[in-house]
């Protein structure tokens, strides 16, 4: 016993030793993070807006609310939270591999061999035979190759990757929410534009009237005006249609049925942050996409450590024992022990390809893994620097846009008066008036683009999650 036990042990030593060359060691690949953002800001600062927590950007507390909401009831981090139970089993299953696995049997049979068989001849008549057995049995696989330590890292690394899913979804929640609420906000503040040009254009038909009465206009200058006013009537139906819906997308977010959202003026929102992106390399720690990606490339790598390990010998120790007798008085006695001790070393030969073909898929879908994960970091850089140009270029388009807006109304008031005294084409005013209108909603739509892409830029470098 004791030489089989050194022969064993001796094989192990060398088996163990050949291993090294198969299990390889994850590293990190190298990634780009030299000014990839395009922007003047200098990105030597380790501050970035992405490290803030959504309260510190966020600080209607309506908004607020709003998020707490969603990420207590939505339905997708619902769905990842039980994703991660499932991950979080399979784990601990690859921790248990490095367990024998012991099993016991109990047993009893009784048999009648037939008196005209070749055996039975020489038996008595009608003779029975009874066997009774307890069997408990042991079964270990020794990692000799490091598969089972690799299943495990990989088992791990899947966790990791989900628990970073549900990051992304929250800090996409987050996201959602802010945005569909600030467009709400926008569309309220579209409506108490239209609904005052409205009333304006409803006095202005009522004057072009009085003035064709007097001689001074034309029917023409009256349906023009009026035409004017029917169309800011029937933009308004679509703005109140787009609150509407705006509500019931926001709900969805929410956890909840369509409903009606309580919600701030949009003129009291106001982003008190700076607007740093931080060093480039933050993001491959920060955004939890750029960490789920390498979570999954580790996932492929352990996992093709495997497949290569698994093409080698399976050490494996098997052993039995219990208590066997013919007679069931007798099962407990001394005489009715048994052991059994097996050491097994198994080398696969022949299986179809089976194995080598596993060995060149896990090897084919960690290639993939590492394209996939080069490609996360590429798409951060850019929704950042898109982030970073859709901030400034509303930032800058709003100065002019308010200068715009004071021209034009400048204009309307001067070829309103010039008008009533026949020096103007109502024509004039009906352009002017027209056009500050459109100016105004995208005064409006530039402040709503101002705060999403601040939201954009604070989820493309990482936050929300935290």
């Amino acid at each position: 016993m004791k030489r089989y036990f050194k022969v064993l042990m001796l094989s192990g030593v060398v088996l163990a030793v050949q291993s090294c060359g198969i299990i390889k060691d994850y590293k990190r690949p190298n990634v780009e993070t030299d000014s990839v953002f395009r922007t003047a800001i200098p990105q030597t600062d380790s501050t970035s807006l992405g490290s803030y927590k959504w309260t510190d950007l966020f600080t209607d507390p309506l908004l607020q609310g709003y998020v707490d909401e969603a990420l207590d009831n939505n339905f997708d981090v619902q769905i990842a939270l039980k994703n991660l139970q499932i991950a979080e089993a399979y784990v601990k299953q690859t921790k248990a591999n490095f367990v024998p696995t012991v099993g016991v049997d109990v047993s009893g049979s009784t048999s009648k061999i037939a008196t005209n068989s070749r055996t039975g001849s020489f038996l008595p008549s009608g003779a029975l035979f009874n066997e009774f057995q307890i069997n408990a049995s042991l079964s270990w696989e020794i990692d000799v190759w490091g598969k089972l330590k690799s299943q495990k890292k990989a088992a791990v690394a899947k966790y990791m990757q989900t628990s970073n899913f549900i990051k992304l979804i929250k800090s996409e929640i987050v996201a959602g929410v802010a945005n569909q609420y600030y467009i709400l906000l926008s569309l309220d503040s579209q409506r108490e534009i239209l609904l005052s040009t409205i009333e304006n254009r409803r006095q202005s038909v009522a004057t072009i009237t009085a003035l064709k009465e007097a001689g001074t206009t034309t029917e023409v200058a009256v349906k023009q005006n009026e035409a004017l006013l029917y169309a800011a009537q029937s933009l308004l139906i679509d703005i109140e249609n787009q609150i509407k819906i705006t509500e019931n997308a926001l709900c969805i977010l929410l956890g909840k049925s369509p409903s009606a959202i309580d919600r701030n003026p949009l003129s009291e929102q106001e982003i008190a942050v700076a607007l740093q992106v931080g060093v480039p390399i933050q993001l491959l720690s920060n955004r939890p996409d750029v960490v789920a990606a390498e979570y999954n490339l580790i996932n492929a790598f352990e996992l093709s450590n495997a497949a290569r390990a698994s093409m080698y010998p399976v050490l494996s120790i098997g052993a039995s024992g219990g208590l066997n007798s013919t007679n069931f008085t007798s099962l407990f006695s001394l005489n009715s022990l048994f052991a059994n001790l097996i050491g097994n070393l198994t080398q696969p030969i022949f299986n179809r390809r089976a194995l080598k073909t596993q060995k060149e898929v896990k090897a084919a879908e960690q290639e993939i893994a590492l394209l996939q994960y080069e490609q996360t970091i590429i798409k951060s850089y850019q929704e950042v620097s898109n982030a970073l140009y859709s901030y400034n270029a509303n930032a800058e388009k709003l100065v002019l846009k308010a200068q715009e807006n004071e021209a034009y109304a400048e204009a309307i008031e001067f070829s309103e008066e010039l008008l009533s005294q026949g020096l103007a084409n109502y024509l004039e005013v009906l352009r002017a008036k027209d056009n500050a209108l459109n100016v105004e909603l995208n005064m409006v739509t530039l402040e709503l683009n101002k705060l999403t892409s601040t939201v954009q830029l604070y989820k493309a470098l990482g936050g929300g999650w935290q």
